[in-house]
């Protein structure tokens, strides 16, 4: 992680602590007062020695993302930070921020690594930028905050999946309906959610159970293509799927997630098609690959420059602690 200019903000007690010594300073000048003279040169030296401490605290400290970070859009998560202190003396009161949000650690010991987590809420999917990461000290009495902003490598930059979302396709939209007989008080229909391809075999058409005692409830509601076994059941999700044609990207895969998370909740065997590759699992087996290709579906989001840049705003407004 790339480093860029540092930055150094007086922060309240640390304003206070300098008119108090420009007063002093003029009360020894205007009075002559040698017991003046003595405590002003005392406050000065502890404002050199603090600064000194400071630039020393903050010496070859690196903080780098956690590589393979996976967000959904419009939730709340944790962005993971991997802090490093190599030096032989402990690391005192670092703080790290995202945007408006902060973290300080009292204490890391020497040649010693820690995990810290930041609070980030992405807006889109994709790979939206990061708001402003900043990382630095108030050590050793909180009078100036010294700091710098950190630049995250491209390749460790998280990426953000989209959210699930409810199907509003009804049942008679997915295609042709047959009965079938099967377990007794109504549990014996199927639907029909996909056409036969040519050439392929009755063996291979992939039905779904509806239980039409449940009315509504019962019917099936996410465009998948589902085959229930004795032993297992199992949801293909296809993005050629024809009864998908006629929905935007967005839709698409806002439903796909929904599906996998019904999967995942279920523990059902799944498998999803791509136009970038195929991912499949049971549960949460797998669920990575398939989350990451729904995030990298082109085209990605147009990014909300606006919210970003306010995030940025308000913490440079805030200044130090």
């Amino acid at each position: 992680m790339s480093r860029h200019r540092r930055e150094v903000h007086l922060s309240r007690s640390g304003k206070v602590f300098v008119g108090l010594t420009l007063a002093l300073g003029f009360a020894a000048v205007n009075t002559g007062n040698n017991v003046l003279f003595l405590l002003v040169s005392m406050l000065l030296a502890i404002m050199v020695l603090s600064g000194f401490a400071a630039l020393g605290n903050l010496w070859r400290v690196r903080a780098a993302l956690l590589p393979g970070q996976m967000f959904t859009a419009e939730e709340p998560g944790d962005l993971l930070l991997r802090l490093s202190n190599p030096r032989p003396w402990p690391l005192w009161l670092l703080e790290l921020r995202l945007g408006a949000a902060r973290r300080t650690l009292i204490r890391v010991g020497a040649r010693q690594e820690t995990l810290v987590a930041l609070p980030w809420r992405p807006e889109v999917r994709g790979q939206p930028p990061l708001p402003p990461l900043r990382m630095g000290s108030g050590f050793p009495f909180a009078f100036v905050w010294r700091g710098m902003e950190l630049q995250p490598e491209p390749a460790d930059r998280p990426w953000v999946a989209p959210a699930a979302g409810a199907c509003a396709v009804a049942p008679a939209d997915l295609g042709y309906q047959e009965a079938s007989d099967g377990a007794p008080g109504g549990h014996g229909d199927f639907l029909w959610v996909r056409e036969r391809l040519s050439g392929e075999g009755l063996g291979a058409v992939i039905w779904r159970r509806v239980n039409w005692s449940l009315g509504t409830r019962g019917e099936l509601h996410l465009p998948v293509r589902e085959r229930e076994q004795a032993a297992q059941r199992r949801i293909v999700l296809d993005w050629e799927d024809a009864a998908l044609r006629q929905w935007t990207v967005e839709q698409r895969l806002r439903h796909f997630r929904g599906a996998l998370d019904t999967a995942l909740t279920q523990g059902w065997a799944w498998r999803l098609r791509m136009p970038a590759g195929v991912a499949a699992g049971r549960g949460r087996s797998g669920m990575d690959r398939a989350l990451l290709l729904l995030a990298q579906q082109p085209p990605l989001p147009a990014i909300p420059a606006a919210g970003y840049a306010r995030a940025g705003w308000f913490s440079r407004r805030r200044g130090a602690p």
